[in-house]
């Protein structure tokens, strides 16, 4: 060999190439730890927006419990004097409808179902106020019981007409709700439903002389109820999933990254080259 011939490179020995293999086996190990602690620190700030909301839920109800222990306890005693009882039942109601609007959230459903609630009952709310504020439903009742000079007494015309009135009304509207839903036979028992809810409804309100404060105190708790009946009723026709938002608390990418690089290692394992001879 001359002098101005250059030497061939020298193979890696068995030495290096195992420090070369550790060497990529720790950097890929890296890289998957990288991906692992990305997605984790990601599920821990979800869970953390869960665990609060539940939190609330848990600190709502508490406080609603204790709304009506030591709120009960006090209408016991106002109720010799006056009332406070409005408090009570509204501040209870809102404790409801708040819950379940945080429920709603913490399956993901929709905003639309939300709001949508929110405004059916707010709606609600302001309407019946004003019908009730202004005394609506005893006046009618009584222009009613007036116009058919009929012999019942006085003291109870009102109701009376009341409760056939809003039964006959409401006992047609569930037979036609329920009828569309399940046929006939449903409709039977949503007529019988809204008859019975309907009389209950229409002799108190026909019964009753409502003051102004009374009227609005009775359309802002009819509010309150309508609001979380109407959210579960939006959500039925909603189209969402509600495991959606818990799938993504599975570390999904690290878990996929992990088995496409176990079958590339068993590939390799399968191609080295002293199998083949074996093989061969």
């Amino acid at each position: 060999m001359t002098s101005g011939q250059t030497q061939p490179p020298r193979p890696p020995g068995l030495r290096e190439e195992f420090e070369r293999t550790i060497a990529a086996a720790r950097a890929l190990l890296k890289a998957h730890q990288a991906l692992l602690q990305a997605e984790l620190s990601e599920i821990g700030g979800e869970i953390g927006r869960i665990a609060a909301m539940v939190g609330g839920i848990v600190g709502i109800g508490f406080f609603m419990v204790l709304l009506l222990t030591v709120g009960g306890a006090l209408f016991l005693g106002e109720w010799l004097f006056g009332s406070i009882a409005w408090g009570i039942a509204l501040g209870t109601l809102i404790c409801l409808a708040v819950i379940v609007a945080i429920a709603l959230t913490i399956v993901a459903a929709p905003r639309r179902v939300l709001g949508g609630g929110f405004a059916v009952g707010l709606a609600v709310a302001v309407l019946a106020a004003l019908l009730l504020a202004a005394d609506l439903p005893h006046r009618i009742a009584k222009a009613l019981a007036d116009g058919l000079a009929s012999g019942l007494d006085p003291h109870w015309a009102t109701a009376m007409v009341g409760l056939v009135v809003v039964g006959v009304v409401l006992g047609v509207i569930g037979f036609v709700l329920a009828a569309r839903v399940g046929g006939a036979s449903a409709g039977i028992g949503g007529a019988a439903l809204g008859l019975i809810a309907g009389a209950l409804v229409g002799a108190l309100l026909g019964g009753l002389h409502l003051s102004r404060h009374g009227g609005i105190a009775i359309g802002i708790a009819v509010g309150l109820v309508c609001w979380p009946l109407a959210s579960v009723a939006l959500l039925r026709g909603a189209s969402f999933d509600p495991s959606a938002r818990f799938r993504g608390l599975w570390p999904r990418e690290s878990y996929e990254a992990a088995l496409a690089t176990k079958d590339w290692l068993q590939q390799r394992w399968e191609e080295r080259p002293g199998r083949r001879s074996s093989n061969a």
